[in-house]
């Protein structure tokens, strides 16, 4: 019953996500963050360094007031691929996602510090565009998590599929086992969220932290051969529930709270 519950649901998500969306709140179920994933889209370096400024100096001390913590601040491990920021934000419920941007904007502080990003030209534009998705955290992972402090890298991980049964039934995956493995191999996430909103629907998202590439290889090599996986992904019920795969290797900023 709970297997068909959660199917429902997923499926019910993936039809209406408004509908779906606006039924989220804390009173509802206070465990499971809703997420958003944001990208500064930068072409220039100046553009970067003026989103980053902001986010530092204006967004970061406006969301700690507002009590979103923690926040990731990452761009890509190579600049020569994209000068984009991007960003990570948990939220209690849909209500303070929606009311974000009317708290900071009385903010006085949060105003303050982001009056040179606030009035920038239309020539000299902070940025090119900003692209947002809202995620609902799994429910094997509610929240956000910290993996690694220190030296580190993230690698984002995009799952797409080709309706949305088999992308509810690899949410399923995930939650009847695959996080599990993740935890036994050394595949420290940071977040695993439906995308509720966004691009490429339907898909799941996830992150991953590691100190480095070789403990990245490393750890895939481990759960690509745990006994664990090779049952679970010889599971009928399990089959064709990705059509494409995509990921990113990120890295923190030096003021990101992941």
């Amino acid at each position: 019953m709970k297997r068909r519950t959660f199917l429902q649901s997923s499926l019910a998500a993936g039809s209406l996500p408004l509908l779906s969306g606006l039924q989220l709140s804390a009173a509802d179920d206070d465990a499971r963050k809703l997420l958003s994933w944001r990208r500064y889209v930068c072409k220039q370096k100046r553009e970067q360094d003026v989103v980053s400024d902001f986010l530092k100096e204006a967004l970061l001390p406006g969301l700690t007031r507002a009590g979103i913590k923690p926040v990731g601040v990452f761009v890509d491990v190579d600049p020569s691929k994209d000068l984009s920021i991007y960003t990570l934000m948990p939220f209690d419920s849909l209500q303070q996602y929606l009311g974000l941007p009317q708290k900071l904007m009385g903010d006085a502080e949060f105003a303050r510090a982001a009056e040179t990003y606030l009035n920038t030209s239309q020539e000299e534009p902070a940025y090119q565009r900003i692209e947002d998705s809202l995620m609902l955290a799994f429910e094997g992972m509610p929240n956000v998590e910290i993996p690694r402090t220190g030296d580190r890298i993230f690698e984002l991980r995009i799952y797409e599929s080709h309706n949305e049964l088999k992308a509810a039934l690899k949410i399923e995956m995930f939650n009847e086992g695959e996080l599990d493995i993740f935890r036994k191999v050394g595949l420290d996430a940071v977040f695993f969220g439906q995308a509720l909103f966004g691009p490429d629907l339907p898909n799941l998202t996830y992150m991953l932290g590691y100190k480095d590439m070789d403990e990245h290889a490393k750890a895939w090599k481990a759960f690509l051969a745990h006994p664990d996986w090779k049952a679970l992904k010889a599971v009928e019920r399990y089959r064709e529930t990705v059509s494409k795969i995509r990921n990113r290797f990120l890295r923190p900023l030096e003021y990101s709270q992941i």
